[in-house]
């Protein structure tokens, strides 16, 4: 998948000097914003913290079709700030982006695309081994969505025998506006 490199991105790339990070934002009820650079980086007007605490982040797999996927990020528990988070409040369906960002030479960040960007699922936490796995689900996974639900005519009958609507769907000429406003 093309994703746009910018020119500074592109002209440091054929220099051969590019060096990748990870910046990994997790909007807990206190944001946390974590990188495995050596020092603090600042992205988009939020610092991203350089600690010991990022351990890893799951690989990512592209498909052309729109699937929901998953991924998960393993923070350290041997300083017990993640795991207190996690334990004291309900993080369900707290937003997750991990972005990649491209530092030249100097260790100025260049450009930085989404590598995989979605909601927590589930945690995990190995007491032995000092680790709190996050289990995300992509930014297409719906949590309030009823399985087996489509959006065509026969599966509007099932639930509402009397309902014609989706009769006259295709007969649309305008925009209709989805979601919220």
């Amino acid at each position: 998948m093309a994703r746009g490199l910018s020119g500074s991105l592109t002209t440091e790339l054929a220099n051969q000097s590019v060096k990748p990070i990870v910046l990994v934002e997790i909007l807990f009820p206190t944001p946390q914003r974590l990188t495995n650079h050596y020092k603090d980086i600042t992205h988009n007007s939020n610092t991203y913290t350089a600690s010991g605490h990022l351990l890893s982040v799951s690989g990512n797999t592209e498909s052309t079709e729109v699937n929901v996927s998953s991924f998960q990020i393993e923070l350290s528990a041997v300083e017990s700030s993640f795991v207190s988070i996690v334990l004291n409040n309900v993080v369900s369906n707290d937003e997750v982006t991990i972005d990649v960002g491209f530092l030249d030479s100097n260790d100025a960040l260049i450009d930085t695309f989404t590598f995989n960007k979605g909601f927590i699922d589930s945690y995990s936490i190995d007491t032995e081994k000092g680790r709190l796995v996050l289990n995300c689900t992509s930014h297409f996974s719906d949590f309030s969505r009823v399985a087996g639900r489509k959006t065509n005519s026969g599966s509007q009958q099932i639930f509402f025998p009397t309902d014609k609507g989706m009769e006259f769907a295709g007969l649309t000429v305008q925009d209709i506006l989805w979601g919220k406003e």
